[in-house]
């Protein structure tokens, strides 16, 4: 499961998350969850267990509001960032999924995730009349459909 999480950051932490995502070609998330468990395992012991036990704690409560697609997709495409593809996306049903491929990871959903997620890309121009949307940076919502590679 994937959450946003929007917090202020001093202006170079975020040249350099911007740095690392683009020299790893990662999301800023994926880079700043790497930082994180970078920065874990240079704790001393004590801490670390004491951080993992708040962790194990945290994820025991949490219910997701959408559970993440996790079956295999009825359609699979690849595109140099996130982007939808109105013929592919209008010919599934509601619950089948599909998965977009990027350099940045892959993305899951279905049908319906998009059309609650992504309404605005439904009621584009570039959508609805073009057939083919996409972002030039990965927008935070998306996250939370990243499957693991």
């Amino acid at each position: 499961m994937r959450v946003s999480l929007n917090v202020s950051v001093l202006p170079d932490t975020k040249v350099v998350i911007e740095a690392l995502a683009a020299m790893f070609q990662r999301s800023h998330g994926a880079v700043v969850d790497l930082m994180s468990v970078s920065y874990l395992s240079s704790l001393p012991e004590e801490s670390r267990t004491a951080i993992e036990g708040l962790r194990r704690a945290a994820f025991t409560h949490v219910d997701s509001p959408v559970a993440p697609t996790t079956s295999a997709p009825a359609a699979t495409y690849y595109f140099s960032r996130l982007c939808f593809r109105r013929d592919i996306i209008e010919s599934l049903g509601p619950d089948e999924s599909f998965q977009v491929v990027t350099p940045v990871g892959k993305f899951q959903m279905t049908k319906s995730d998009f059309y609650r997620e992504f309404q605005n890309v439904v009621e584009s121009k570039s959508y609805s009349e073009g057939g083919i949307y996409h972002y030039p940076k990965l927008p935070a919502r998306a996250e939370r459909f990243r499957v693991s590679q």
